[in-house]
C-alpha cells in the first residue's frame, strides 16, 4: 500500500512538473518579451555607463603608548570597542571630511563639485549650502569598512579617475592623524598653560617675600629666638605646613579640575577606573557593533534599526551624564580644598597675631621666613608638574599618534563599477525569473478554457475532443506550425507532390470530407468515437451542437462529426435549425429554399425538405427563410413530431442551435432531443459561461453528453505531444 501511494505521488509530481513546463511553451512569448529588453538595457547601460574605480588604503588603530611617568595628566585609553568605534566614526565625520575638502580645494575641482561649482570661488568656498553639498557628495563616496578580528579598517573612495580617488583617500588619512594627534595633546597643552601661569605669579610672590623678609630682619637686627616664641613659632610654623599642604591640595586639585572640564571621556584620568563609566562604555560599544552590523542589511528606518538608535543614544546621553559628574566631582573637590585652604589660612593668621603679641618682631620675621619657604616647596612641586606635562605637550611635534597607515592607497588599474558580465548575468537572471513569474501570472489570471481539466471543473461532464487551430499551410498537421518529424528527403518529396494534387483547401468546415488524412479529420474521428462510447445504455439519436457564446464554431464542428458519423457507414441528417444565424446551407453550398421553417409554417411534405448532398449518406435540411419567432416555432408541436419522424428515418440527427447563453432557442428546442454537445473555443471561452451555459441546460433537465473544444493552439497547450504522434502516425500513411 505504500508503495501505490509513493507511486501516486511520484506520478502527480511528474503531472505537475509537465504542466509547468507547459505553461512555459505556452507563455514563452512573456518571458522573452520581458527578459529580453531588461537584458539588452542592462547590457547598453554597462557598456555606455562611465566606469568607477575604487581606491583602498589600510589604517592600523591601536591602543596608546604608554610613554610618560605620570598618569594624572594624560591617561592613555584601553583597548576597547567604544574606541575603536569613535574613531570608525571620525573617519566618517562631516569635520574630517570638510577638512579634506579644505586641504585639496575640492571646491575648485570642477569634475568633483560639477554644477556647484560656481564660477566665483571665493564664493563657493565661503557659501555653507554649497559647502555642506560637498560634503554630502564626499561621504557618499567614501566607505569605513573594518576588517573583522584585527585592529585595521581598510577606506574605500570611489570616483571616475583612479588618481584622484587615490589621492583623496591618502590625505584623508593625514587629516585623521592630524586631528588625532589634535585631540590627545589638547587636553595636557591646557594643563601645561594653566601650571606656568602659576608658577609665573607664585615667582613673584617668592621674590616679594624673601626682600620682605630680608628687609625686615636688617631692621629689627634679629638674632635669635626665646624659648616661649620657639615654641609659638612652632605651633606657628606647624599651622604654616597644615595650610601649605592645603594649598598645595588645592593647586592640585585645581589643576586636575582645569584639565579635564574641557576633555573628552576618552582622555579623563579617573574615568578607567569608574566602574559606572566602564559599564556604560562597555554598553555604548556593544549596541555601536550591533547598530553597524544591522545597518549592512537594514535601513535607518527599519523599526529594529530605529529601536537600536534610540538605545545608542541612550547610552551615549548617560556616559555623557555620568563623564559630566566625573568632572562635578573633581569641581566640589577643588572647592572644598580652597574652603580648607582659607579656613587654616584664618587659624593661621590668628596664631600670627597671637605671636606678633609676644614678641612681634621675631614672630614677624620666622612667619615671613615659613612664608618663603613654603612657597618655594610649592614652587618647587608646580615646577616639576611643569616640566612632567612639558614633556607631553612637546610630543605633539613630533606626530606621535596610534593611527599608522599600513597600505597607502593607489591608483586602481580596473574600475570597480560597472560588472559588465556580472550586470548581463543578473539582468539575464532577473529576466527569465521575472517572465517566468509574469507568464504564471497571466496563466493564473486567464479565465478561458484550455484543456479537459477547465472542462471537468467548469461544466462537470467529459470533454469529449480537442480540434487543433486551422490554418492554409498547415491543415495537414492539425496546427498553424509546420514542425514535422526528420524523415527521409525522398519520402518528404513524394508526399509534397501527392499534396500538390489535392485540392486547396482555405476552410475548416468539412475538412473531414477534402483532407481526411489530416490531423484535424483524426480530431473529428476522436471525437466521433467518444460520442459513440458516451452512452452504454442508449446510443443518443437526436442532438443539438451548440454554443455558449457566438462565433465559437459550433457550425464547422457540426458538419465535420456529421462528415465523420457518415464516412462510418451511418445515416446522418442535418438539421439547420438556427434560425437566426443558419449556415449549413452555405457550408454545404445547397440553396437556402423550402426549409425546416417552410414545414413549420405551413403544410410542406417532409420529403421535399431533405436534400442529399455530395458526401453519401449525408442529408441536409436547411433552415429556410428566416422566421420572427423562432423560438415559438422550435417548441411546436410540429416539431416535435418532425423529430420523432426523422429519428425513425435517420441513424443520427445533429441540430444546429444558437449559442444557449444569447437566445433560448436550444432550451426550447432541447426537451425533445437526447442530448446536447457544446463547442468553446479554447483560449477564448471563459470558464464562467461554460458553467452558466451548463447550469441552464441542467435547468431544462436536459442531457450534456460533452464538450468539444475547438481551435485549440497544440504548441500552447499539453496536446502538444498527443498531435506530434497524429503528425507521425499520419506521415506514416
Amino acid at each position: 500500500m505504500d508503495e501505490y501511494y509513493e507511486e501516486e505521488s511520484l506520478k502527480e509530481e511528474a503531472i505537475d512538473l509537465r504542466a509547468y513546463w507547459l505553461v512555459l511553451l505556452k507563455r514563452k512569448w512573456t518571458v522573452i518579451a520581458f527578459a529580453l529588453p531588461l537584458f539588452i538595457l542592462v547590457t547598453i547601460y554597462s557598456f555606455v555607463v562611465k566606469s568607477t574605480y575604487t581606491a583602498k588604503g589600510t589604517l592600523l588603530i591601536e591602543k596608546e603608548p604608554n610613554i610618560l611617568t605620570f598618569e594624572e595628566v594624560f591617561k592613555i585609553e584601553t583597548l576597547m570597542d567604544d574606541y575603536y568605534q569613535t574613531q570608525f566614526k571620525i573617519l566618517q565625520s562631516r569635520s574630517l571630511a570638510d577638512s579634506v575638502i579644505e586641504r585639496l580645494k575640492l571646491y575648485e575641482n570642477k569634475k568633483f563639485a560639477g554644477k556647484l561649482n560656481a564660477e566665483k570661488r571665493e564664493e563657493t568656498k565661503s557659501d555653507p549650502a554649497v559647502r555642506s553639498k560637498l560634503i554630502e557628495r564626499f561621504l557618499g563616496k567614501l566607505n569605513v569598512k573594518p576588517v573583522r578580528q584585527t585592529r585595521l579598517v581598510e577606506v574605500q573612495f570611489k570616483d571616475h579617475e583612479p588618481k584622484f580617488a587615490a589621492s583623496v583617500v591618502n590625505e584623508l588619512f593625514n587629516a585623521f592623524i592630524d586631528m588625532n594627534i589634535q585631540f590627545k595633546y589638547e587636553t595636557t597643552e591646557q594643563a601645561t598653560e594653566f601650571l606656568v601661569k602659576q608658577i609665573e605669579t607664585l615667582r613673584g610672590e617668592i621674590e616679594i617675600k624673601e626682600r620682605q623678609l630680608q628687609q625686615y630682619g636688617a631692621e629689627k637686627n634679629i638674632i635669635a629666638l626665646s624659648e616661649t616664641e620657639t615654641t609659638i613659632i612652632e605651633n606657628l610654623g606647624a599651622l604654616n605646613k597644615a595650610l601649605t599642604d592645603a594649598q598645595i591640595d588645592r593647586v592640585r586639585k585645581q589643576a586636575y579640575y582645569s584639565e579635564i572640564k574641557n576633555a573628552s571621556p576618552d582622555h579623563i584620568p579617573d574615568a578607567m577606573t569608574n566602574p559606572m563609566i566602564q559599564r556604560l562604555r562597555e554598553d555604548y560599544g556593544r549596541l555601536s557593533r550591533d547598530y553597524m552590523k544591522k545597518a549592512e542589511t537594514f535601513k535607518p528606518d527599519y523599526p529594529e534599526m530605529q529601536r537600536l538608535k534610540a538605545e545608542l543614544d541612550s547610552a551615549e546621553s548617560l556616559l555623557e551624564n555620568e563623564t559630566k559628574n566625573l568632572i562635578n566631582a573633581a569641581y566640589s573637590d577643588y572647592q572644598a580644598a580652597l574652603k580648607r585652604e582659607k579656613s587654616l589660612e584664618a587659624v593661621f593668621n590668628g596664631q600670627k597675631q597671637d605671636a606678633i603679641q609676644l614678641n612681634s618682631n621675631a614672630i614677624l620675621y620666622n612667619s615671613l621666613k615659613m612664608e618663603v619657604d613654603n612657597r618655594k616647596s610649592l614652587l618647587e612641586s608646580l615646577i616639576k608638574r611643569e616640566s612632567e606635562t612639558g614633556v607631553a605637550a612637546r610630543l605633539s611635534g613630533l606626530r606621535t599618534s596610534s593611527v599608522r597607515v599600513v597600505d597607502k592607497a593607489e591608483a586602481p588599474l580596473h574600475p570597480s563599477s560597472p560588472k559588465k558580465k556580472l550586470n548581463m548575468l543578473l539582468a539575464l537572471l532577473m529576466g527569465l525569473f521575472g517572465g517566468v513569474g509574469l507568464a504564471f501570472l497571466f496563466e493564473h489570471l486567464d479565465n478561458s478554457v484550455k484543456n479537459h481539466e477547465d472542462v471537468e471543473k467548469s461544466a462537470g461532464v467529459p470533454a469529449l475532443g480537442v480540434v487543433p487551430a486551422f490554418s492554409i499551410d498547415g491543415f495537414r498537421r492539425g496546427y498553424g506550425h509546420g514542425r514535422r518529424f526528420k524523415l527521409k528527403i525522398e519520402a518528404e518529396e513524394a508526399k509534397e507532390k501527392e499534396r500538390e494534387k489535392e485540392p486547396q483547401i482555405t476552410s475548416i468546415e468539412l475538412i473531414t470530407h477534402f483532407s481526411p488524412k489530416s490531423n484535424l479529420s483524426e480530431s473529428y474521428r476522436t471525437i466521433r468515437t467518444a460520442l459513440l462510447l458516451s452512452s452504454t445504455d442508449q446510443k443518443p439519436k437526436a442532438i443539438i451542437v451548440s454554443s455558449a457564446l457566438p462565433e465559437e464554431g459550433k457550425s464547422a464542428t457540426l458538419s465535420n462529426l456529421a462528415v465523420t458519423l457518415a464516412q462510418a457507414g451511418k445515416a446522418v441528417l442535418i438539421v439547420d435549425s438556427d434560425f437566426r444565424k443558419p449556415s449549413q446551407h452555405r457550408i454545404f453550398k445547397i440553396r437556402n429554399l423550402d426549409g425546416l421553417t417552410n414545414y413549420l409554417t405551413r403544410d410542406t411534405e417532409l420529403k421535399s425538405l431533405i436534400k442529399p448532398t455530395e458526401i453519401p449518406n449525408l442529408f441536409l435540411v436547411n433552415s429556410g427563410p428566416l422566421p420572427p419567432n423562432p423560438a415559438e416555432l422550435l417548441g411546436s408541436e410540429k416539431m416535435a413530431g418532425f423529430i420523432e419522424a426523422m429519428k425513425g428515418s435517420f441513424d443520427y440527427v445533429l441540430f444546429d442551435s444558437p449559442p444557449v447563453l444569447t437566445v433560448s432557442d436550444a432550451m426550447v428546442l432541447g426537451p425533445k432531443i437526447d442530448g446536447v454537445i457544446l463547442v468553446v473555443w479554447g483560449g477564448k471561452t471563459p470558464r464562467d459561461a461554460l458553467r452558466r451555459a451548463k447550469e441552464k441546460i441542467d435547468l431544462m433537465k436536459i442531457k450534456t453528453l460533452g464538450v468539444v473544444i475547438n481551435n485549440i493552439d497544440v504548441r500552447e497547450h499539453d496536446y502538444y505531444y498527443q498531435y506530434q504522434y497524429y503528425q507521425y502516425y499520419g506521415d506514416q500513411k
